[in-house]
């Protein structure tokens, strides 16, 4: 939230065709982890977690393996969380990547153009271009980033542990990578589908009818979808549990238990989204709770109160995230790498994700918050007179790459835009 101080803004350093100006501003246990690339699944097409739609924002991370270059954490739409790698794909179309990179998960292979999707799976990392293709890049000993031709008509991509989804435009489901449990053989008929999901080693796909189709390891039952297998709206994959989402409010779940991850709490009514960690479960209803069920060694079924407000949930490794309708986000379980420790100021978010042993906002860009802390300070001016470039020309040279300081959006950076920059400039924090 920005600061009600009177600020002085300093001297913009203009091209010698302009005059400088000063401008006075007045405003306002011994387990240490998961295996390597062990995550909770995500799930790609219809959206169930109460994801915005798409918006300019900045990334904010907090945990392990968070680190990255402040310019590359603005003008971003989407985020992802891997094993122990992050993505964000930016409003350009092209994807950032940071964290672990032992297998090459964070190099996004050229052209890095026309992204309009992206994924995190275990140790790998996908991305959806426009025209229907998906690239994948990282840990490949299983082949999850050999995408099979033809590689078009792709409408959503998911990633799993070792395997990889696609949804085509015509309903049908293509996996790949790891299928020693036969994870990537969709059942017949391939069709109707508008959404993936993929846990460690099953996979689940959502049907246009309602129906959730099942494959893979199903040796906790993972694979069994209880009858009525009908009126589903949304589909989850913990480790190696399920989890259903119906029109009535109510979810279903199935496959392990040993934690108590499938016995949704009474009442069963009123939710409008799930998500699933590796052996937990969690629900938000239209009321704007959260409930959460499963595994709570490290308290990550311990919803923090008051359990409100709340309008979107994610499921971490070990560890839980609630995003609220006042833009802060709430995250609780596990934290030996800081995964729940969200970083000031908590304001303005519009998405949350959770990784292995980290956490992932998207938050609100304001026009000139260039490293993305949610203000436009000293740090930001410092960086608009690297990129300005003057009346019709383009960015300077000198601009970091990433940067879009062209406020206005004309296609060059003058003093137009240093005038958008004035009006949200609240001064050195």
């Amino acid at each position: 939230m920005r600061q009600t101080v009177k600020s002085i803004m300093p001297v913009l350093f203009l091209p010698a065709a302009f005059i400088s100006l000063r401008l006075v501003l007045a405003t306002e246990p011994s387990w240490t982890g998961p295996p390597h690339g062990a995550r909770p699944a995500v799930s790609a097409g219809r959206s169930e977690s109460g994801t915005p739609d798409v918006v300019s924002g900045s990334i904010v991370g907090w945990g392990q393996q968070v680190v990255l270059p402040p310019w590359e954490l603005s003008n971003l739409t989407a985020v992802a969380g891997g094993g122990y790698h992050s993505l964000g794909l930016k409003a350009d179309g092209s994807i950032v990547a940071w964290g672990d990179n032992y297998a090459g998960e964070c190099n996004v292979p050229a052209p890095n153009t026309g992204f309009v999707a992206v994924a995190g799976g275990g140790g790998h990392s996908l991305g959806l271009k426009a025209d229907g293709s998906i690239v994948a890049w990282g840990l490949n000993n299983w082949g999850q980033c050999n995408v099979p031709a033809p590689n078009t008509g792709f409408v959503a991509v998911a990633g799993g542990l070792y395997h990889s989804l696609g949804v085509k435009a015509d309903g049908s489901i293509v996996a790949w990578g790891y299928n020693a449990a036969g994870q990537c053989n969709v059942p017949g008929p391939n069709t109707g589908f508008v959404a993936a999901a993929g846990g460690w080693v099953h996979s689940l796909g959502l049907k246009a009818d309602g129906a959730i189709v099942a494959w893979g390891d199903s040796y906790y039952g993972q694979g069994n979808v209880p009858a009525p297998n009908t009126g589903f709206v949304g589909v989850a994959a913990g480790a190696n549990h399920s989890l259903g989402l119906k029109t009535d409010g109510s979810i279903v779940a199935w496959g392990n238990n040993l934690y108590g991850q499938r016995n949704v709490p009474p009442p069963n009514t009123g939710f409008v989204a799930v998500a699933a960690g590796d052996r937990h479960s969690l629900g938000l209803k239209a009321d704007g709770s959260i409930v959460a069920w499963g595994s709570n060694y490290y308290g990550q079924g311990n919803v923090p109160a008051p359990n409100t407000g709340f309008v979107a949930v994610a499921g971490g490794y070990l560890h839980s995230l609630g995003l609220k309708a006042d833009g802060s986000i709430v995250a609780w379980g596990r934290n030996d790498a800081g995964q729940c420790n969200v970083p000031a100021p908590n304001t303005d978010f519009v998405a949350a994700t959770g990784g292995g042993s980290h956490s992932l906002g998207l938050r609100v860009l304001v026009p000139g918050d260039f490293d993305g802390d949610g203000d436009v300070d000293l740090s930001d001016f410092t960086t608009f007179q690297l990129c300005f470039g003057g009346s019709n020309n383009p960015p300077a040279p000198t601009c970091p790459p990433g940067v879009d300081a062209d406020l206005d959006g004309d296609g060059d950076v003058d003093l137009v835009d240093f005038l958008v920059f004035q009006q949200n400039f609240t001064g050195a924090l």
